[in-house]
C-alpha cells in the first residue's frame, strides 16, 4: 500500500549521545525515511539544559530551523532557545505572525543563529523532551478521506488528537498544548491533510511512535479499501520509451519556454512505474486538480499540476497540443489569484507556468530553479499520487480547499523558506550543452557550475562521466550530466541534452572542424523555448563561413540567436589546454548573462578585416569568471576588464560585429 518505515535505530550509537546530538542522530533517521517525510519536510525538537552566557544553567529546547533537512543535517542548524520564555507565550496574549516571528528570534541563546521554524511553539508547548513533526503517507491518506476522522478514532481511540488543518500560529499552538496536557493518555496528533505531531520523553520512544502511528494507519485504511488500488485503470496505452523519449524532446523545450521566466529553468522527467501508471489512470491526474496532498508541496507543486488532457502520442502536431494546454492552466492561475486575493493578500502572484506537468502515458515532468529543486517537485507530487491512489479506494481523495490552499500559498511565512538560501550564482538556471574532447571542456564545465550553471557534457563517456562527477561532488546534484550520446550523432545529441534538463540556452561546441551540424540541430530547441540562445563554436578554421551558415538556418526558425565562433588563429595552440576552458568559460558567462546583446554574425578573436572593423575594447564587458575553491563555495573578484583566470584576457582582437539580420 505504501512504502513501509525503516527502524534504522542504533541502541549502542544512541546511548553515546545527549543534547543537540542526540536530536540530530533521530532526525537524521527520519529525514532520511520517505515513509516518514520527503526532503526539506517536518521538523524536529528536543528539551535540556545548557550553559548561557554567564555560565548559568539554563532549560532550553533545540529545534530545527526553518527550511531543515532533517537527512542531512547537523547540530549547527538547530538553534538553542531558552525554553522557558518561549512558554512564557502559551498563556500570554494576542500576537501576530511579525511579532511571534520576532519573539522566537530573541528566544535564541547564542546570537547568530538559523531562524528557528514556526512550528517552534507548539513544540514548545509540549511537555515532553522529545518531539517530532512528519508528513508520512498513510496519516495523510487517512485524514484525506471522508470518513478518516472515524476510522482514526477506531484505530487509535483516546492515544490519537485529531486536527483539522489550520496554519501554525500562536493560537494552533497553545489550543494544541491545552489539549495534549487535558488528554494524559495522547501520544500523536494526526493533522488532517498534513501529517503527524509525535513525541516522548525519550529519543527513541519518539522515534518509534511515528512508526507505530504509520503502521495503525496503514492498517484502518487496508480495512476501509473496498476496490483495486488502480485509480480507475488505465484509459491512455503507456507510450513505448523510445516514443516517449522523441515526444519528449518536442515537448519538453516547450515547457521549459514558460517555466524558466518565473525562475524554474531546469526540468526532470519522472517515467517511473508509478508516474506512468498514474498519468495513464481515469481518476488519478484529475483527483490531483483537487489540491495537494501537504501543504509543503504549495511551494515546490503549486496548488494543482498542469494535466495534459489528450496523449501526445499520435498527435499530428504535438507542440501546438502543449501550447493550448500551457494557456489553459496559466489562465486557470490568473483566476485562482483573482478568485481569492483579498485586500489583506500582500504578495503579488508567483507566476502562471506549471511547475508539474502530467503527460498521459508518459509520465510526470517536475520543474526547478536547479536539479535538485525540479527532482523535489517529481517528489513532493510523487506523495500526492500515492495517497490519491489509496485515498481513492479507500472512499475518495479529500484534500485542501482552493480558499485553503491559497491562504497557505500566499502566506509570507510559508513562502519564507525557499528564501533563506543564499543567493545564486550569475548563470543560475542556464542550462549549457559543451561538446568536445580533451581538458577544455572539463575546465569549461567546471568554471560554468561555479556560476550556478548546468552542464550536459558530450564527448568521449570516461572523460565526460569524470568530469561530471567532480562537478556534481563541488556543486550539487545534478549540476552536470554526462551523455551518453556521441557529439558526432547531433540529433541523438540535442535529445539527451533536452531529457536531461529540459532544453539548453547556450551550445559550446570545441571540436575543430566537426560542422556545424550539432549547432543547426540546437536551433529548434531554442525555437521552441522562445527564449532565445547562445551558439559558440571554439577553433573554427573558416568562422565567417560558419556564422554565415548559422544565420541562414536560425532564420528560418525565427529564432533570436547569440553567436560566436572563435577562428582558430589564435585559439588553435590555447585549444588543448585547461588554460582555453576558463577563458571559454568568460564568453559564454558574459554571452549568457544579462549584459550581453543579441548580436549579429560575432566573431570573436579574428582579425579586422574592411567590413569588420576594430571594435574599442573600452565598449566590451566581459564577465570575469571566479575562480572556485575546493568546495566550489567561494570566489575571488575577477581583474578590471579580464577574467580571473590567471589575470587573462580574452584572445587578442576582443569582440567584433558585423551588420546583417539576427541568427
Amino acid at each position: 500500500m505504501f512504502v513501509e518505515p525503516v527502524d534504522g535505530w542504533d541502541p549502542s550509537v544512541a546511548k553515546e549521545l545527549s543534547g543537540p546530538d542526540e536530536v540530530v542522530y533521530r532526525a537524521r533517521l527520519v529525514g532520511a525515511d520517505p515513509a516518514l517525510v520527503r526532503e526539506g519536510g517536518g521538523n524536529f525538537s528536543g528539551k535540556g539544559v545548557a550553559t548561557d552566557h554567564l555560565g548559568r544553567q539554563v532549560r532550553v529546547m533545540w529545534m530545527s530551523a526553518w527550511g531543515c533537512d532533517g537527512a542531512t543535517c547537523d547540530s549547527a542548524q538547530f538553534p538553542v532557545l531558552r525554553l522557558d520564555d518561549l512558554r512564557a507565550l502559551w498563556r500570554a496574549g494576542p500576537v501576530d505572525e511579525a511579532a511571534m516571528v520576532a519573539y522566537l528570534v530573541s528566544c535564541g541563546l547564542r546570537g547568530e543563529q538559523p531562524r528557528p521554524g514556526i512550528e517552534t511553539l507548539t513544540h514548545a508547548f509540549i511537555d515532553a523532551a522529545h518531539v517530532d513533526h512528519t508528513h508520512p503517507d498513510a496519516v495523510i491518506a487517512l485524514t484525506s478521506i471522508p470518513d478518516g476522522r472515524e476510522l482514526a478514532d477506531e484505530a487509535f481511540g483516546a492515544e490519537a488528537i485529531w486536527f483539522d488543518y489550520r496554519q501554525f500560529d500562536v493560537d494552533v499552538a497553545r489550543e494544541l498544548g491545552d489539549r495534549i496536557a487535558a488528554q494524559p493518555r495522547c501520544r500523536f496528533v494526526l493533522m488532517a491533510n498534513h501529517g503527524l505531531l509525535t513525541w516522548a520523553d525519550t529519543a527513541e520512544q519518539c522515534y518509534r511512535n511515528s512508526h507505530e502511528a504509520v503502521r495503525r494507519a496503514t492498517e484502518a485504511l487496508a480495512a476501509r479499501v473496498r476496490q483495486p488500488m488502480d485509480l480507475g485503470g488505465p484509459v491512455t496505452a503507456e507510450v513505448p520509451a523510445e516514443v516517449a523519449d522523441r515526444l519528449l524532446t518536442t515537448v519538453l523545450p516547450v515547457v521549459r519556454g514558460v517555466t524558466a521566466p518565473d525562475g524554474y529553468g531546469v526540468l526532470r522527467v519522472d517515467r517511473s512505474a508509478d508516474a506512468v501508471g498514474f498519468s495513464c489512470s481515469r481518476l488519478g491526474p484529475q483527483a490531483s486538480l483537487r489540491g495537494p496532498a501537504c501543504p509543503d508541496h504549495l511551494v515546490t507543486v503549486g496548488y494543482r499540476p498542469l494535466v495534459v488532457a489528450a496523449g501526445l502520442a499520435g498527435v499530428d502536431n504535438p507542440v501546438a497540443v502543449m501550447d493550448e494546454a500551457i494557456a489553459g492552466h496559466r489562465r486557470w492561475q490568473q483566476d485562482y489569484y483573482d478568485r481569492h486575493a483579498t485586500t489583506d493578500t500582500t504578495m503579488p502572484p508567483r507566476g502562471d507556468a506549471p511547475r508539474v506537468v502530467v503527460l498521459p502515458g508518459i509520465g510526470v515532468v517536475g520543474a526547478g530553479s536547479e536539479a535538485a529543486k525540479a527532482r523535489l517537485s517529481t517528489d513532493h507530487f510523487g506523495q500526492t499520487m500515492a495517497v490519491v491512489r489509496v485515498a481513492e479506494a479507500a472512499g475518495g481523495y479529500v484534500t485542501l480547499t482552493e480558499a485553503q490552499g491559497f491562504a497557505d500559498e500566499y502566506w509570507p511565512l510559508m513562502r519564507l523558506k525557499p528564501q533563506l538560501r543564499p543567493p545564486l550564482g550569475a548563470l543560475a538556471g542556464t542550462i549549457v550543452l559543451v561538446a568536445g574532447a580533451g581538458p577544455v571542456p572539463a575546465e569549461l564545465a567546471r568554471r560554468l557550475a561555479a556560476l550556478d550553471a548546468h552542464v550536459a557534457l558530450a564527448g568521449p563517456h570516461r572523460d565526460t562521466a569524470q568530469a561530471a562527477a567532480a562537478i556534481v561532488a563541488g556543486y550539487g546534484e545534478g549540476r552536470a550530466v554526462a551523455l551518453a550520446a556521441d557529439p558526432a550523432d547531433p540529433a541523438a545529441t540535442v535529445e539527451a541534452a533536452v531529457l536531461a534538463y529540459g532544453g539548453f540556452d547556450v551550445l559550446v561546441q570545441v571540436t575543430a572542424g566537426a560542422g556545424t551540424a550539432l549547432a543547426r540541430a540546437a536551433l529548434p530547441v531554442f525555437a521552441r523555448q522562445g527564449l532565445g540562445g547562445t551558439v559558440v563554436l571554439a577553433a573554427w578554421e573558416d568562422p565567417r563561413a560558419a556564422v554565415d551558415e548559422l544565420a541562414s538556418v536560425a532564420a528560418g526558425y525565427e529564432v533570436s540567436v547569440n553567436g560566436v565562433v572563435l577562428d582558430a588563429d589564435p585559439w588553435a595552440a590555447a585549444t588543448g589546454t585547461a588554460h582555453a576552458g576558463a577563458e571559454l568559460a568568460g564568453v559564454v558567462a558574459f554571452l549568457a548573462g544579462t549584459g550581453a546583446r543579441r548580436w549579429t554574425g560575432n566573431v570573436l578573436g579574428s582579425r579586422p578585416t574592411e567590413d569588420r572593423p576594430e571594435l574599442d575594447e573600452s565598449t566590451v564587458d566581459i564577465y570575469g569568471v571566479p575562480e572556485p575553491t575546493v568546495d566550489g563555495s567561494a570566489a575571488k573578484e575577477p581583474a578590471a576588464g579580464g577574467s580571473a583566470v590567471d589575470g587573462g584576457r580574452l584572445p587578442a582582437g576582443g569582440v567584433r560585429t558585423a551588420a546583417g539580420g539576427a541568427w
